[in-house]
Parts: structure tokens; sequence; C-alpha cells
């Protein structure tokens, strides 16, 4: 009787499995960006990354989402200031920890809105995130947007300076992920 309810089991979780498909993001770079926006005492500036990688696993009909995983790296942000980009790749070493990730534990769609929680790795500190946004779906594509805030001395980032003073410790993180 056990060796039975082990090969239903089994057979459950295999259709599960199954059922749900990988979506990667649009290959159009002008669909998806990260931006982060960042602020110091003499002015506000953004950085943005058109060069984002992700992944979705959902199913079939793509009513749920069981799974989101982002990944970009840190040196193709640009903030239209190539000292500043030097610079801001210097302090966050994008030599030796190249890519800020976010991957999923949970994600929950409730009509055009979503939340998920997970890990955002950057500078190589993993550190929980809530993400809550909106999704949108128009000829066969699905779009997750949103903006969080987060503090770079979280992830052991010593704030870059300008004239000796340093900028605000919080950052404004925003996202459109496009997946075809």
């Amino acid at each position: 009787m056990k060796k039975t309810g082990l090969w239903m089991a089994a057979i459950l979780l295999s259709l599960q499995v199954s059922a749900q498909e990988k979506v990667k993001v649009s290959s159009l770079k002008e669909e998806s960006s990260i931006v982060y926006t960042m602020t110091h005492p003499l002015h506000t500036w953004t950085g943005e990354c058109k060069e984002v990688n992700s992944v979705i696993l959902t199913d079939a009909s793509r009513s749920a989402v069981y799974q989101v995983a982002v990944s970009a790296k840190v040196a193709s942000f640009d903030s239209k200031n190539a000292n500043r980009d030097s610079h801001m790749m210097e302090v966050t070493e994008a030599l030796k920890f190249p890519n800020v990730t976010y991957v999923s534990s949970s994600v929950t769609l409730d009509g055009e809105e979503f939340t998920s929680s997970g890990t955002l790795t950057f500078h190589g500190v993993g550190q929980p995130v809530a993400v809550k946004g909106k999704i949108s779906k128009e000829g066969g594509k699905m779009t997750f947007s949103g903006t969080f805030n987060l503090k770079m001395s979280l992830f052991k980032i010593d704030p870059p300076s300008l004239m000796g003073v340093k900028t605000e410790d919080d950052f404004k993180l925003e996202f459109k992920i496009v997946y075809q």
C-alpha cells in the first residue's frame, strides 16, 4: 500500500512539473529594463540597464507564476556619465561581484497586481526582499513592473561620495520586465 501511495505521489508530482513552462525575458532590449535612482545633496540621477536576463516558471495558461529569477550585470547600468559609472563599479566591486540577482521563493498574482518574496543578491550579499507591482498581459507577452527601495548598507556597500559628501544610503529600483 505504501508503494502505491509513493508511486501515485511521484506521478502527481511529475504531472505538476510537466504542466509548468519556463518563459524567458523578451529578446528585444528596448522592452525590459532595470533603473536605479540615487540622490546626493547636489543632484539626483538614474542609471539604466537594458540587458536584463530573466525567466519565470508559469503554468501553460500563464494564470499562475511559481518562480521568478532575474539577473543583470552591474557594469551594464548606464547613468549617461562614464566617470560616475566607473566610480559606481569601483564602489560596488563589480569585477568581484559582477551581477545583481533576484530569485523568488513565492509569487502571488491577484488580478493586475503581484507580490513576490525572495532573495536579492548584490555585492555578494543576499537579502530578503518583498516586491509588489503590476502585471499586464498583451499580445502574448507578460509584463511585470514595479518600484521598491533599498539601502546600500544592507549589501555592505559604503555609499559613494562627491566632493567629500556621501550619497544617501537609500536608493530606488524600478523595473519593467517583459516575457514572451
